[in-house]
């Protein structure tokens, strides 16, 4: 998908967003600021970190106006983008609850699993109303501002989960943001996101981070002395962030055990065809997976 410059500059502009905070400055907040920055954004760009060396260092090189964590008061209608660990939601909206008025934000947020982030905005109703569920499905085993790119969202799929207490101009603004990064958009109810994402990217997480559990205990330093490549890319995902997958993991516990133990069973059903030693069985079950996996890959544009 090719975006013109000119037209992504002049749609991010138009929105009536005229600053942008983005909290939580590593591989996700610190591509959109870089994103931003290469689409010209002609607004102020903001970023705060709940390590504040990190928000000196995105200032350092020039990706938001503010050294530190102390921003000023801004009066301004101003966009918020939450890319923080799940678990530490409530300590990064608290500090954006020192600088804003809650009545002059769009917030929204960057998070894998959505059910925590509900259950905190159930007790904050005013923040509710103003907050647009997001998820964008980008990143990279690597994690930190170091590893963000300005092209990160180009071509990539971007989750919005409207709700009912949201307004329809603040749908409309998150969804265009996202367009203008490159994205593609698709709205889904949030419980479903759960879900689905519970056995489409934090399953995938937990059985490679098992494997190479396993793979150290069994073979030690030699866990990749004898692969040809395909181990390691399998397992590169368990190279990723422990602490956001500690986070996802717990705030999406349900969904994520009944996908482990779903998985559990596939691979009881495996172990029980290699017992029996029926080769036609057997065939039939990886011709029937092959087929299976060939044809869903083939996928329609279904934005």
């Amino acid at each position: 998908m090719k975006i013109d410059k000119v037209q992504v500059e002049q749609k991010l502009n138009a929105t009536s967003i005229n600053n942008i905070l983005v909290v939580g400055v590593g591989l996700i907040g610190g591509s959109i600021l870089k994103s931003l920055i290469a689409n010209n954004f002609r607004g102020c760009l903001y970023g705060i970190d709940l390590n504040e060396d990190v928000t000196r260092q995105a200032h350092a090189r020039g990706l938001i106006q503010n050294a530190d964590n102390n921003l000023r008061i801004i009066e301004e209608e101003t966009l918020v983008i939450l890319s923080v660990p799940v678990l530490s939601l409530e300590e990064a909206i608290n500090l954006v609850k020192e600088n804003f008025s809650l009545q002059k934000i769009v917030i929204t947020d960057t998070l894998s699993s959505k059910s925590k982030l509900l259950k905190f905005l159930e007790s904050s109703p005013e923040l509710s109303k103003r907050f647009v569920l997001s998820h964008p499905i980008a990143g990279s085993e690597k994690s930190g501002l170091d590893n963000s790119t300005s092209d990160l969202f180009k071509d990539k799929l971007v989750i919005i989960s409207p709700r009912n207490v949201n307004l329809k101009e603040d749908l409309e603004k998150i969804q265009n943001f996202w367009e203008q990064l490159g994205s593609k958009v698709a709205l889904l109810d949030p419980e479903k996101h759960d879900q689905i994402f519970a056995r489409t990217s934090h399953l995938p997480h937990v059985i490679a981070y098992a494997l190479m559990s396993f793979l150290v205990k069994d073979l030690g330093k030699n866990a990749f002395s004898y692969s040809g490549g395909s181990l390691e890319n399998y397992t590169r995902i368990a190279s990723s962030d422990p602490v956001m997958w500690r986070d996802i993991m717990i705030s999406n516990k349900n969904e994520v055990l009944a996908a482990i133990n779903g998985f559990k069973s596939n691979l009881e059903n495996i172990s029980d065809l290699i017992e029996s030693e029926d080769p036609q069985t057997i065939q039939e079950f990886l011709d029937f997976v092959k087929d299976t996996r060939d044809t869903l890959m083939i996928k329609e544009d279904f934005l």
